[in-house]
């Protein structure tokens, strides 16, 4: 007589094992996605620029190390898991506490992440010009021969202010003229006081002149900022508003002017900017020019209402 094996009954679904699966899944993806921006926003301006002609302008650098750094927490967050959710109940039992006394709530924690990614982000707000190529505004062949014919002791004066400031910070070599730049914006800012030409006369004061004095008015300012930062070799242009002329230095593409923001919302001018915005402009070759004018105390600072009337560049 034959015996034939008794069947095993198929394996129940625990839709319990099922449940938690998931919610283990998505605490780890929620925290390392928690944990990336902040990393990402940090790595971002030192991560090689890569556009692919299919890509359509998109940053696929951009994309490629989120992934990278997204993958990298996932993994630790699965292997230190227990770890992980032990942090998590223990904020969330500190935050529990503070909030029932009222020192620190749930919107104060979920604002000072929110604080930290906008601080991070150096954020830049980019403002069109009136148009993609303005013409020399008036009296602006005065204004470049002050630059371009500037006294020797521009230049001497330049350098030692250039090295004034941020001398310990660590640059690359394609970053010291931006630095120096920011020095010598700093030190002219700092001691720079207005004082208004003659009523019903203009006068244009030689970049030596606005060195000795450290007073002038706006146009003063501009040139003497100009003449200092291309002594050094940095690139720089006059923007003309309707009542008011300031500098602009050329800060590049989209990878430097990040980089750029990053140095100075959180090493250089730390201070001065908090959570406020960078100004620049972008003109028609998508190089950003960031404001340097006397009235900011740091560069970026927000631009002027008025309407621009002309750009001269030098």
């Amino acid at each position: 007589m034959e015996h034939t094996p008794e069947e095993k009954p198929a394996p129940r679904v625990r839709w319990s094992e099922i449940s938690d699966r998931f919610a283990h899944a998505v605490i780890t993806y929620l925290v390392s996605l928690l944990l990336t921006i902040p990393l990402l926003i940090i790595l971002l301006p030192f991560v090689p620029a890569l556009e692919l002609p299919w890509s359509g302008g998109v940053r696929v650098d951009h994309i490629l190390t989120f992934v990278l750094i997204f993958a990298a927490f996932v993994v630790i967050v699965r292997r230190l898991r227990l770890l992980v959710y032990m942090a998590l109940v223990i904020g969330i039992l500190v935050v529990a506490v503070t909030s029932m006394l009222g020192t620190f709530t749930f919107g104060d924690a979920y604002e000072s992440y929110a604080s930290l990614l906008r601080s991070l982000r150096d954020t830049t707000l980019g403002t069109p010009l009136a148009a993609k190529k303005l013409s020399p505004f008036h009296d602006a062949e005065k204004l470049r021969h002050l630059v371009l014919n500037a006294d020797p002791s521009v230049r001497k004066a330049a350098v030692k202010m250039a090295t004034a400031n941020f001398t310990d910070l660590p640059t690359r070599n394609d970053e010291h003229v931006l630095v120096q730049s920011f020095s010598i914006f700093k030190e002219i800012n700092h001691n720079w006081k207005y004082v208004s030409d003659m009523k019903g006369g203009e006068y244009f004061a030689p970049p030596d002149e606005s060195l000795e004095l450290m007073a002038g008015d706006c146009d003063d300012h501009a040139v003497l900022m100009a003449a200092c930062i291309k002594a050094i070799g940095g690139e720089v242009r006059l923007i003309r508003t309707e009542g008011h002329v300031y500098p602009e230095m050329k800060v590049g593409d989209d990878a430097r002017m990040e980089r750029a923001a990053y140095l100075i919302r959180k090493v250089l001018f730390p201070k001065e900017v908090g959570d406020a915005p960078l100004y620049h402009h972008t003109d028609a070759d998508g190089q950003h020019w960031i404001n340097l004018d006397y009235t900011r105390r740091y560069p970026g600072g927000e631009l002027m209402s008025e309407r621009i009337v002309g750009v001269l560049e030098l």
